[in-house]
């Protein structure tokens, strides 16, 4: 099997695998992985502050088999993206300075919202309570929604006997719905910029158009729409 070799951060412009890169490439100007066999772990350090970022459950031949290097006209490393249990992940992106990086971020988030409220939609009982819930510690990074039936609302009232247990998300077994809570991940770490606070821009942008998006649901007349960080 080829090796994992560094990807360095100029290049020709094209778009190459893993395997078109010399094995000598200079790690202190080239995106470097470390895989843990054992643990199917993928690390890697991205050149903004030498931010680490971190893959699990990552298929080393996938990864060498599918990984691609995308550099632009001025030979700048624009993107890198590797196919991973059937969904393309973005391990890295570039920005030309900090409005390009708002602006691309600002796009994603939008994405990531529609994508969040097209699952949401398919929900066909009226919904009494949807639930945003967020985190970052500046690596760790989630934001997914919950959706309670008025059913299940009431489930929780007689359970717990109080009618503000009905408005704590983690009362709930519903399933998480998320977007690409990676690609969220790395884009905002790709960012020059401090990471909760355009981990922050992103939530605002996201939770705001799924807001917007209330109108088109199917919902009671007690509905709430709960946003909150959690820890």
């Amino acid at each position: 099997m080829p090796e994992l070799r560094n990807i360095p951060l100029t290049y020709k412009e094209g778009i190459y695998s893993i395997t078109d890169f010399n094995k000598d490439i200079d790690s202190e100007n080239a995106i470097s992985f470390d895989y843990d066999t054992q643990y199917q772990i993928l690390t890697y350090t991205i050149p903004i502050d030498e931010r680490l970022l971190t893959l699990y459950s990552v298929s080393e031949d996938e990864l060498i088999r599918t990984l691609r290097a995308v550099y632009n006209k001025e030979g700048t490393l624009s993107k890198v993206t590797a196919t991973l249990n059937a969904h393309e992940t973005l391990l890295y992106i570039y920005y030309k300075d900090s409005e390009h990086a708002r602006q691309e971020i600002y796009k994603f988030a939008i994405r990531n919202a529609d994508a969040i409220i097209e699952q949401i939609q398919q929900c066909t009982d009226a919904l009494a309570r949807l639930f945003i819930e967020y985190y970052s510690d500046s690596e760790n990074m989630d934001y997914h929604a919950k959706i309670a039936t008025a059913a299940q609302v009431e489930l929780i009232k007689q359970k717990y006997h109080s009618k503000d247990s009905c408005d704590h998300a983690g009362n709930y077994s519903s399933e998480n719905i998320e977007g690409d809570n990676h690609m969220l991940i790395t884009m905002v770490r790709c960012a020059d910029a401090y990471p909760v606070e355009t981990f922050q821009y992103a939530v605002e942008i996201m939770s705001k158009h799924i807001e917007e998006a209330l109108v088109t649901l199917n919902k009671t007349e007690d509905f709430k729409y709960i946003c909150a960080e959690y820890d």
